[in-house]
């Protein structure tokens, strides 16, 4: 009878799992069920005696370590995502469960399931970006790893903690440095951050001298500030400072996404404004509730700026590469009366997620044709402008109505303005948008797609609207900068488009090395603080205007 009562268990247990384990106290398997032969080469019976652990892929091996020993004295593992090493190339994603028996040994019982539904919303391998140089996780992939292990270890009995960390001097030096040595110090800035984070793998790269890593609560962060400024020291003689904020992330009983959009909104406020954006904050379920807080007033203030057209329009030069000048502007949204260290961009991106951003984007618009029309009354004739505007927006049919009879009214000749579809949000009705566009196309309006290759949905665009000219991302001109298979990616990329007759363009064009290698992958324009800054008065830049106004 207790046999037929333990294969009965074991039976129910399969209807969870794929893989069973037992692990004694050093982790070593003392039964293993399931799955074995298919997913890991070897029998169940086999497998007795083997460390755990090297059943785990290497890149995943630390985070599984963490989560066993934060299970050690208290707590559960609940759907832990990592990979097993498999048979041949297969490295196939488990999600791991279980929790220690004192009435058995303090052993481990592990279930292992391959390839869960509950996964779907997140990050698979193909979506996790990284930085070239340091080798950390790009700011996006980041936020979303980090949320979900920072819970998984708190369940497990761990306190997790994350810590932003500014590196002083760091942009300067590696301004300086050649490609090569470049990636030597980020590099070994990822190597260590890394090293310290939890599992081995979760840290991120903000920006060019800003860092996050999620981490124990037992990890000494000054100490690894120091061994930041060791490397730097060591490498080039160079002295630089890292300091930085550390908050608990245990979650206080917030949802996974809550978590993870409290981390985004840490990150970016860390990154803007350092140190002081998160004053007296000591966990992240304070950085969400003052992130609701934060929304409502922004909500608030982007009513106001729309009803009061309480901005103003800089314009940025975007130029011919051959000729270096100035093919058209680009208008930027400036407040009057924003909170310090409020973004133009963070505000635009709250609009899009609270439904107001057509409201935004009719403002924009009329304000940037009014701005026009005063200075070519003033000054003679400009170059065109070109005016971001939300795929959310060309998705609203009240929308559209009100451009179209805003452009009519406005006189302002369609060769004259441009609009850039933004992609900080997913488009739908990808076949309903390209049909707006094609509208004004007609009536001689161009368009552009903006940040092209910041994700996967980049190629979705590209295939599904007509466009004129396509701008790649920031980070896709770094790359090709910063290696020889991101050089070709570019290249590849502008013959891609022309191919199709579509001109292209390239933002963060710096200095004259990174102009000089766009220029080499056949891009048409160039925009960067190379060629101008956003200004008030475009008629700065008259002298480089091309003719044929």
């Amino acid at each position: 009878m207790a046999d037929i009562e333990r294969d009965r268990f074991v039976a129910l247990a399969f209807c969870r799992a794929d893989l069973l384990f037992e692990l004694d106290d050093d982790h070593d398997v003392v039964f293993a069920a399931g799955a074995t032969s298919l997913l890991l080469g070897e029998t169940g019976e086999a497998l007795r005696g083997q460390p755990f652990l090297q059943l785990i892929a290497e890149a995943d091996r630390g985070l599984a370590a963490e989560m066993l020993e934060a299970a050690r004295a208290q707590g559960r593992i609940d759907d832990v995502v990592v990979r097993l090493n498999g048979t041949g190339l297969r490295r196939p994603n488990v999600a791991m469960a279980g929790y220690r028996v004192p009435d058995f040994d303090n052993h481990f019982f592990l279930a292992l399931k391959m390839e869960p539904v509950l996964q779907a919303d997140r990050l698979g391998e193909a979506d996790i970006r990284r930085d070239d140089d340091s080798g950390l996780l790009e700011e996006g992939s980041y936020s979303a790893l980090a949320a979900e292990r920072a819970l998984a270890f708190k369940r497990a009995g761990g306190r997790p903690q994350i810590t932003m960390v500014k590196v002083d001097n760091l942009e300067e030096l590696t301004k300086a440095l050649g490609a090569s040595d470049r990636k030597k110090i980020m590099g070994a800035v990822g190597d260590i951050l890394a090293k310290h984070s939890l599992g081995g793998g979760t840290a991120g790269q903000l920006d060019e001298d800003s860092f996050s890593y999620l981490h124990r609560d037992d990890i000494d962060t000054e100490e690894v500030n120091s061994m930041i400024s060791e490397a730097a020291r060591k490498l080039f003689n160079a002295e630089v400072k890292p300091h930085g904020h550390t908050l608990d992330a245990d979650g206080a009983g917030l949802a996974e996404h809550q978590v993870a959009k409290a981390i985004a909104h840490t990150i970016r406020s860390f990154s803007e404004q350092g140190d002081h954006a998160l004053d007296r904050k000591k966990s992240i379920a304070q950085v969400l509730k003052g992130l609701v807080s934060d929304t409502i007033d922004n909500v608030a203030f982007i009513r106001r700026v729309v009803a009061g057209r309480d901005f103003d329009m800089a314009f940025m030069p975007i130029c011919d590469m051959r000729l270096e000048r100035v093919h058209h502007f680009e208008a930027l949204t400036r407040y009057r009366d924003a909170k310090p260290g409020a973004s133009p961009y963070h505000l635009f991106c709250l609009a899009e997620e609270v439904g107001i951003v057509h409201e935004l984007d009719l403002a924009v618009v009329d304000t940037t044709i009014q701005t026009m029309n005063a200075l070519v009354r003033e000054r003679g004739l400009m170059p065109a402008v070109a005016i971001n505007l939300s795929g959310l927006s060309l998705s609203n049919p009240q929308f559209v109505d009100a451009l179209t009879r805003l452009l009519k009214r406005s006189g302002m000749p369609p060769r004259k303005l441009m609009f850039e579809l933004t992609e900080s949000v997913k488009v739908e009705q990808l076949s309903q948008v390209n049909a707006v566009i094609q509208e004004f196309r007609r009536l001689g309006y161009r368009f552009c797609l903006d940040d092209f290759g910041s994700g996967a949905a980049s190629f979705d665009y590209l295939n599904a609207l007509d466009v004129d000219i396509v701008k790649f991302d920031g980070p896709v001109v770094k790359r090709a900068c910063s290696s020889q298979k991101g050089s070709d990616l570019l290249a590849s990329m502008a013959k891609m488009c022309a191919s199709m007759g579509i001109r292209t363009a390239a933002e963060m064009v710096e200095d004259k090395r990174t102009a000089g290698r766009v220029y080499q992958c056949s891009v048409d324009f160039g925009q960067g603080y190379y060629f101008g800054k956003p200004d008030f008065n475009p008629f700065v830049y008259a002298e480089r205007f091309m003719g044929g106004l």
